[in-house]
């Protein structure tokens, strides 16, 4: 089955700009299958008045984001390079730790996930899942407000107690479902204090989590890891012992960030 367009139709919804989702739609169509990037061929395929397809083109070509090969065919250039410099970051720092959360949900047998801040949200780029058939799997991609989770809690950890207080203001209603404030600022609390932040069912009751931070060069939060499991994963003494294993991957990972050369530069 051939893979849908990430890019919304310009009748996808009424506040979309119809042509810029057009444009959107010949840039990804560049990015898929270049050998046949042509205005005529683009324009056919993406449904696009020709005229229209290449004035858009044309627009890329002049900012930098594409070039015109040999036989009017589109590529894209490396004028893009400096758009993607953060998410590039972000590669890097999944490719250093990449390695470490496998083997943690190895022998942990928890799924590992690993987010980064983005505004108010703390969002999954990377999951090492765990080896077991029955178990709670983790989306790259997902994104949940600051105040949910034990992850949200590693960057409000980081916080001073004024931008905590913002954050938790502006946090929508539906942050506060299954949980108070008050519970969020215990659990922000007991993780400065320990290095370790825990969750028992802030965002779904029968999702526990534990998390720790990585810490670039400057000192600064560019990273929490999270176990992600079920309520019966952190029973009893097994969540002490979790806690040290997340602690110490955590802080050989910070080890290999903070080296000459790597993640932070």
């Amino acid at each position: 089955m051939a893979k849908q367009s990430m890019i919304p139709s310009a009748n996808h919804s009424t506040h979309t700009v119809p042509v810029l989702c057009k444009a959107l739609r010949v840039l990804e169509a560049v990015a898929k299958d270049p050998s046949g990037a042509t205005t005529k061929n683009l324009a056919s395929s993406l449904g696009i008045a020709q005229s229209t397809c290449y004035r858009i083109l044309q627009s890329f070509v002049a900012a930098g984001w594409l070039c015109q090969r040999k036989g009017g065919i589109f590529e894209l250039s490396f004028g893009l390079v400096p758009l993607l410099r953060p998410l590039l970051r972000h590669e890097l720092l999944i490719e250093t730790v990449r390695e470490p959360l496998a083997q943690l949900a190895r022998s942990t047998g928890i799924t590992v996930k690993l987010t980064i801040r983005q505004g108010d949200s703390a969002v999954t780029i990377f999951s090492a899942q765990s080896p077991k058939p029955h178990a709670i799997t983790s989306r790259v991609g997902s994104m949940f407000n600051l105040a949910i989770g034990s992850s949200g809690a590693t960057y409000l950890g980081a916080m001073d107690d004024a931008e905590v207080r913002s954050i938790l203001d502006r946090a929508p209603a539906e942050v506060w479902k299954f949980q108070r404030r008050e519970v969020v600022l215990r659990r922000v609390r007991e993780g400065r204090k320990i290095g370790c932040y825990s969750d028992s069912g802030s965002y779904q009751p029968n999702i526990h989590t534990l998390s720790a931070p990585l810490v670039g060069q400057g000192n600064e939060l560019v990273g929490a890891i999270t176990l992600i499991g079920f309520p019966q994963d952190f029973a009893g003494a097994r969540k002490s012992l979790l806690t040290r294993e997340l602690k110490f991957t955590a802080g050989g990972c910070t080890q290999i960030i903070q080296s000459p050369g790597t993640v932070a530069e």
